[in-house]
């Protein structure tokens, strides 16, 4: 019903209340996930030295802990380090983001192929 190729003479007012109904469950849904988001923390490590970083959902930069070896690397290996586990803590709260929405739109809205959406959605042109 809700294809991507929506010929508009073909919508009856019942896929449209349906549409309405869907909409305001995806709403309330993701009210609901807004505290869970808030509390997303995403953790990342270097891969050379003892670096450990996390972050917030907002990106912000919680902590970053140097192990004991950190300290016995040069500058510019240590500046990569808390680089990648900075970067590897944002993702993983990127990706824990995008799969509590991913749930609660798919509870909201059945069968949508998200995936696809966002194919769509990111096509350029």
């Amino acid at each position: 019903m809700f294809g991507f190729d929506l010929d508009p003479g073909d919508i009856r007012e019942q896929d449209v209340d349906r549409a309405a109904e869907q909409a305001g469950r995806l709403e309330a849904l993701l009210a609901e996930q807004e505290e869970r988001l808030a509390g997303i923390v995403g953790t990342g490590t270097g891969d050379r030295v003892q670096v450990k970083a996390s972050a917030a959902v907002d990106g912000r930069v919680l902590e970053v802990v140097l192990g004991p070896q950190a300290a016995r690397e040069g500058s510019h290996v240590l500046a990569e380090e808390i680089l990648l586990a900075v970067r590897r803590a944002q993702d993983d709260t990127r990706r824990q983001a995008e799969a509590l929405l991913s749930a609660a739109v798919q509870e909201a809205v059945p069968g949508l192929d998200l995936a696809a959406l966002n194919e769509q959605l990111n096509r350029p042109g």
